[in-house]
């Protein structure tokens, strides 16, 4: 059981706990030393935990160079101390694929270990919530497009979380409006194409 090293006032009648990332997930030790996994799978601040293929349209992983990179599987979280306009700390996504893959040893993967919903974490995660915290402890490093991302830095993140009704409730919101936002995107891009495609018949 999570151990909660704060309780939160409450808010709208529920009440918050506290805990520190390291309370609630381990690192994942599995590598790909035997070379069969070749689902290579890249951490993307836009799209999440994607095939690299998929990404890139090629394989980046060099065949028989990945015998050090991590096993994710199905539920698995992964940090990438990459930064970005879109995740300024680097982004931290949720594999949601059924398929096992392989991640650079540049990331680090986390499998959970608490009784907190996976899909509500995603969410948390995607949020600014814990921005705040890494600014505080945290080091910019040398290089300006990474975060100098400590082990004891990212198991200290402070994660905050409500009763588990309120944490399904708060996750199933979010997904419809992602997936609202998603058809919407889908509607505006095929009325650009229309657009395109009446400017290039009316004049030429």
């Amino acid at each position: 059981m999570q151990r909660i090293f704060r309780q939160l006032p409450t808010q709208n009648g529920a009440e918050w706990a506290c805990v520190r990332l390291g309370d609630i997930f381990k690192k994942v030790s599995r590598r790909n030393t035997d070379g069969v996994i070749k689902n290579v799978i890249t951490n993307s601040a836009e799209y999440g935990l994607i095939p690299q293929r998929d990404f890139f349209d090629k394989d980046i992983a060099v065949d028989g160079n990945t015998a050090n990179y991590y096993v994710i599987e199905n539920g698995d979280f992964v940090y990438n101390p990459r930064k970005s306009n879109s995740a300024p700390y680097g982004p931290f996504n949720r594999y949601t694929l059924s398929e096992q893959g392989i991640i650079s040893p540049l990331y680090t993967c986390l499998v959970l270990q608490a009784d907190i919903s996976p899909s509500y974490l995603a969410w948390y995660f995607k949020s600014d919530a814990w921005y705040r915290y890494i600014y505080d402890n945290g080091s910019q490093g040398v290089r300006h497009d990474r975060v100098s991302m400590t082990d004891d830095l990212l198991m200290g993140i402070p994660v905050m979380y409500p009763s588990h009704v309120k944490q399904l409730l708060y996750a199933d919101i979010l997904d419809m409006v992602e997936a609202r936002l998603q058809a919407t995107q889908k509607t505006l891009d095929l009325l650009s194409k229309t657009r395109d495609g009446y400017m290039r018949q009316l004049f030429i």
